[in-house]
């Protein structure tokens, strides 16, 4: 039912909504796979030539992001520059929303999504991110999707609390919000890239959108 639903919102979506960030049902040659589950179950078998990202990788010990360099320093050690056509893969479906989405604001060239479980042939593992920085990446962040804190503050739009997963947003823009990063652009990645809507997000936390944190 849920692969149903995704394919009529992507059939359905507004014409705005850009082909370079969307959920498939299939693998089309070429592209670069990524693989965010836990990488002792990437690297156990995975489709071939995918590279593993695992989602806490991006994570800091309480549910933080990175800094923005760390994070484009993070994607070169798995031989990204941005420029790759890539499709995640996953089994948990925010962990695999979450590192598409990440991948998407920091400039990825295409994001596609698969929507069922990576389907493994044979005993292809997937390839660890090295320690060091094999490749630099260029492309330019989405800086236009990531709103701050402060920006909520002056500007008030409209919020859309990622943990109301039931609510029916409107269709015009608004900001995703949540407890922590992992879950708002996660949301953000179900919202824009299978609904079409013209969100952004802010993945600072709860506190830090409603000014609560000092």
């Amino acid at each position: 039912m849920r692969t149903a639903l995704v394919a009529l919102a992507l059939i359905v979506a507004p014409v705005w909504a850009a082909s370079d960030f969307a959920y498939t049902q299939r693998v089309d040659a070429g592209e670069t796979v990524i693989d965010s589950r836990p990488l002792a179950d990437c690297k156990r078998a995975s489709l071939p030539g995918a590279r593993c990202l695992p989602a806490e990788d991006f994570l800091g010990p309480s549910r933080q992001l990175p800094s923005e360099r760390n994070i484009l320093w993070l994607l070169g050690t798995a031989g990204l520059n941005g420029s790759e056509s890539v499709l995640l893969v996953g089994q948990d479906e925010t962990d695999r929303d979450f590192v598409a989405g990440l991948l998407y604001l920091a400039g990825q060239k295409s994001v596609r999504i698969l929507s069922l479980p990576p389907r493994t042939q044979g005993t292809v593992s997937g390839a660890e991110r090295g320690m060091v920085r094999s490749t630099v990446w260029t492309a330019p962040m989405r800086d236009h999707l990531w709103v701050l804190g402060a920006d909520i503050l002056r500007s008030k739009p409209a919020l859309i609390d990622a943990r109301q997963a039931g609510a029916t947003p409107s269709p015009g823009a608004g900001v995703v919000i949540a407890d922590d990063a992992r879950q708002a652009i996660a949301r953000f990645t179900q919202l824009r890239a299978g609904r079409g809507l013209a969100v952004r997000v802010h993945p600072g936390g709860l506190a830090m959108a409603t000014g609560r944190a000092r």
